[in-house]
């Protein structure tokens, strides 16, 4: 928690509002469920998994790292503790480079020798002799090949193995495709393990007050947050709708904005964030992305625009690679 306080120095503050972190409701949900995967697999028959996904930009990959703060490392006299081990997929995603990933998070120092299989038995190990309790990857979407955009049949089937032999519960976390590798043909058994799927979307500015209500309630926590002397009132209904205007709701560009003007605020000894300061702050960060719109802290009501939300989703739907939404078990059952 940052909040402002007169002994901070400048370069305190300063930090402070680089790392600062939020946790809005909707977050809070998701972390609620993967505390329920880490804590229920410990007595549940089968460990109980989990696919989150979101657009670039919505909290996926701070949301896991701050998933980790709760649960840090701790070294004991039986040696280094983990209860959550996080590592991001690489491309190209093979089983080689996971395997080597998850053996360096761990601290293996020989992370890199020795076979597929003799790496993987160490992992078992090493997984068991640190305390995890749960396993997080992030960038799921990397097991689809993007070049010929195909499943990468033998990473899943081995995910689905590490799953079995370790009981450990995985939180899965990619783009809104990720999905299709788990519902791809021939990867039925890993599509049953991971039966709680959710989604992190940008907030919404609609008609309903509601929406409106919890990107407002968002913007009131990170300016409670700040360590500035005096409070912003961003989460009012006119700041707030020029905040949506100039991030279309999507998180990461709202915290960039936040810690632009805020930065700024502290070397100029700005006590709050000030409409000029968040109109440089978006010029600086985000005018050349959208040329020709005008700037949503300096223009009138009815020049304001919202920023399109565009996030490339490929044409995997036509690999005949993914389960027909059209088949039924009626027509499975007269094939």
């Amino acid at each position: 928690m940052a909040k402002y306080s007169s002994n901070m120095t400048q370069e305190q503050r300063l930090i402070a509002v680089e790392h600062l972190y939020v946790v809005s409701p909707r977050h809070k949900q998701l972390l609620d469920q993967m505390e329920y995967c880490r804590t229920y697999s410990r007595i549940s028959r089968e460990p109980r998994c989990m696919l989150i996904e979101g657009y670039q930009g919505a909290g996926k990959t701070t949301l896991h790292e701050y998933y980790e703060r709760l649960h840090p490392r701790e070294r004991t006299e039986d040696g280094m503790k983990i209860p959550v081990l996080a590592a991001t997929i690489a491309v190209p995603a093979t089983v080689k480079s996971l395997v080597t990933k998850l053996l360096r998070t761990l601290g293996d120092p020989e992370a890199e020798r020795g076979s597929v299989v003799n790496q993987t038995h160490r992992l078992y190990y090493f997984l068991k002799e640190c305390g995890v309790e749960i396993l997080v990857l992030d960038e799921f979407q990397h097991f689809i090949d993007r070049d010929s955009q195909k499943i990468l049949k033998t990473i899943s089937d081995w995910l689905k193995v590490l799953i079995v032999e370790t009981r450990l519960p995985i939180v899965l976390i990619g783009m809104p495709y990720s999905h299709f590798v788990l519902d791809a043909r021939g990867n039925e058994q890993l599509r049953r393990r991971f039966s709680i799927r959710e989604d992190l979307t940008p907030f919404t500015w609609g008609e309903a007050s509601e929406e409106q209500r919890e990107f407002r309630t968002f913007l009131k926590m990170v300016d409670d947050e700040l360590p500035l002397p005096g409070r912003s009132h961003l989460g009012g209904v006119t700041t707030a709708f020029r905040f949506y205007c100039a991030t279309g709701g999507v998180m990461y560009s709202v915290m960039e904005l936040v810690r632009t003007a805020a930065a700024e605020a502290i070397r100029c000894g700005t006590p709050i964030l000030t409409p000029q300061l968040l109109a440089w702050a978006y010029d600086k960060r985000f005018a050349r992305l959208y040329p020709g719109t005008p700037n949503p802290f300096t223009a009138a009501p009815r020049d304001l625009v919202m920023v399109p939300v565009e996030q490339e989703i490929p044409p995997f739907r036509s690999l005949g690679d993914f389960r027909s939404e059209k088949e039924t078990a009626a027509s499975v059952l007269a094939a």
